[in-house]
C-alpha cells in the first residue's frame, strides 16, 4: 500500500497577488484612509459653520428686539400728547385767539 502525503507545500516569496496585487491594496488602502480623514475634516468644518450661523442668528434676532424697542420709544416721544407735554414744560402757551391777515 502506498502512503500519500497531503501536505501543503508552503511557498517562502508567497505575497498575496504578486508585487503589484500588494501595490495596488496599499493604495486604496490610502486612499481609502485620506477619504475617511476628508470626510472628518469636512463635517467637522460643517459643525463649525453651523454653530457660527446659530450664533449669527441670535445675534439678528437681539437686534431686531432692540430695533422694536426703540422704534416704540420713538414713537411715544413723536406723539402729539408727549410733544404737548414738552412744549408746555418748556414754557409755550396755547394761543386763545388766532389772528389771520
Amino acid at each position: 500500500m502506498q502512503q500519500y502525503e497531503f501536505k501543503i507545500k508552503k511557498s517562502s516569496n508567497f505575497t498575496f497577488g504578486g508585487k503589484i496585487g500588494l501595490r495596488i491594496l496599499v493604495g486604496v488602502s490610502v486612499l481609502v484612509a485620506s477619504l475617511v480623514f476628508a470626510q472628518l475634516v469636512s463635517a467637522n468644518n460643517l459643525a463649525l459653520g453651523g454653530q457660527k450661523l446659530s450664533q449669527i442668528d441670535d445675534a439678528i434676532a437681539k437686534l431686531a428686539q432692540e430695533n422694536n424697542n426703540m422704534s416704540v420709544e420713538i414713537a411715544k416721544a413723536e406723539s402729539l400728547t408727549s410733544l404737548s407735554k414738552k412744549a408746555q414744560h418748556m414754557g409755550y402757551v396755547i394761543p386763545s385767539k388766532v389772528n389771520v391777515f
